[in-house]
């Protein structure tokens, strides 16, 4: 279990902060242990308490669960979460303390431990996939920091507000052993946790690690071997009358903290103790790839993440600008807002096609599954557009295919069509296949009087 009391006294070292006693202002709308303030550090969803935040939409809403291998050969896979902008599709990680101790190093996430003077023990560093889920399985290929007494090295999925969580962790008193736990809203009980044999120091080389969770048991595997099953009907508590089993959406997590030195007789015998330190020992945790599958039947999947295996192509044309557009086309923008309307007030765009989901499910830019993908840039004579600048994909068919529609500024006065269908990747769901087709605008520059350069990129 991540212990997370470090977080108070770095975030009150920070400037600006209002403290709270119960509920947050409009300024500093989001609360978190004790204090307000506004941005991801406080405002990402799980970190952020909706309960005692300004008002409902003050936390950030659940990212989803995305598909996706990551092999950290980019340094954007990580990010201090003070400069996180909120869009899970270009940083894959966060680490939500500061100072940041990760980084990307030669291809591995590396989570690592100094020591603290001031607090006479190590600062390490937890790292929170940006996307959440709820129930599938996940794989981590880890080398643990269990080199020395103390050292606890940490692969989770939590939620920090209802805490619920799922763990795997190594301590430094024997590295050969991995412990297996669970926590229901964060009641503490020892039956929980379960040890096992690695059949190798844990330190030394790097080993597949999986927890396999779904609505009614979850799975730890070691290098594809299930050493564990908790199925939920066994998790019955008759006093309470509840399953105390973790069902809550959550994050997956890396953390690396010390055990040995934190002042609590029960962590310091399981860590070890005393964690050994001089001004110049490091202590560091090694991720080689993770790899995440979500349960179709209970997460919110994101589609717009590419993932590792995705690869896009850029594609130049010259367009006239002189032809006329088709006005059932565009984008309809019933109020002058400059966006799509919302015809049910749910703040979400309606669903046109009768399909069951949104058209423009999530505002994030993206295309929605369509069959022809279209970016449509109108011809504004003169007036600048208002048919939708919003980026993201409108839907105006009820025959059961989608059109999409995107109008995007070229320049102030002058606008063009193009229109382009694109296989892209198939989704298989329920043993149906739907295409997705992704064309985005992403730069423009004017040839001449008549034809604008545009430049598409797409996935191919």
């Amino acid at each position: 279990m991540i212990k997370l009391t470090i977080f108070t006294t770095a975030l009150g070292a920070l400037a600006g902060l209002v403290f709270a006693d119960s509920t947050c202002t409009a300024s500093a709308p989001c609360y978190r242990e004790g204090y307000c303030d506004s941005g991801p550090m406080f405002c990402m969803w799980s970190l952020c308490d909706d309960s005692k935040s300004y008002n409902s939409t003050s936390c950030w809403p659940a990212e989803g669960c995305s598909n996706q291998v990551i092999d950290f050969d980019s340094s954007a896979d990580v990010i201090a979460i003070r400069n996180y902008t909120g869009n899970p599709n270009t940083n894959a990680l966060v680490s939500i303390f500061e100072p940041n101790n990760a980084a990307i190093e030669d291809g591995k996430l590396v989570l690592s431990m100094t020591y603290n003077a001031d607090e006479k023990k190590g600062f390490g560093a937890t790292t929170d996939v940006t996307h959440s889920i709820q129930y599938g399985r996940v794989t981590a290929r880890i080398k643990t920091a269990a080199v020395a007494l103390g050292t606890v090295t940490a692969f989770i999925i939590r939620n920090d507000q209802i805490g619920d969580e799922i763990d795997f962790e190594w301590v430094g008193l024997d590295p050969t052993q991995v412990e297996t736990n669970y926590f229901y809203h964060d009641i503490l009980d020892y039956g929980n946790s379960e040890y096992y044999k690695i059949g190798a120091d844990s330190s030394a080389d790097y080993h597949d690690y999986t927890i396999d969770w779904s609505p009614d048991a979850v799975s730890w595997i070691l290098d594809g071997k299930t050493l564990r099953t908790v199925n939920r009907e066994d998790t019955y508590d008759s006093k309470t009358k509840e399953y105390q089993f973790p069902a809550a959406a959550g994050r997956v997590a890396f953390s690396i903290w010390d055990g040995g030195n934190s002042g609590a007789e029960g962590t310091e015998e399981w860590a070890g103790t005393p964690t050994p330190w001089t001004s110049s020992t490091v202590y560091k945790m090694y991720v080689e790839s993770l790899q995440i599958e979500c349960n179709a039947d209970t997460n919110q999947i994101d589609t717009s993440s590419a993932g590792d295996d995705s690869t896009t192509e850029s594609i130049s044309v010259e367009i006239d600008t002189t032809s006329e557009t088709d006005a059932t086309s565009s984008a309809d923008d019933a109020d002058g807002s400059n966006s799509s309307d919302d015809a049910d007030g749910s703040g979400s765009s309606d669903d046109a096609d009768g399909s069951g989901s949104s058209d423009d499910t999530d505002g994030s830019s993206s295309s929605d599954n369509s069959g022809n993908a279209s970016v449509t840039l109108t011809d504004g004579s003169g007036t600048t557009d208002t048919t939708d600048t919003s980026d993201s994909t409108d839907t105006a068919d009820a025959a059961g295919s989608t059109d999409a529609t995107d109008t995007t500024d070229i320049t102030d006065t002058t606008y063009a069509t193009y229109t382009s269908t694109s296989e892209t990747s198939d989704i298989v769901d329920g043993g149906a296949t739907t295409t997705t087709t992704t064309d985005t605008v992403t730069s423009t520059s004017v040839s001449n009087d008549k034809c604008h350069l545009v430049t598409i990129v797409r996935p191919i």
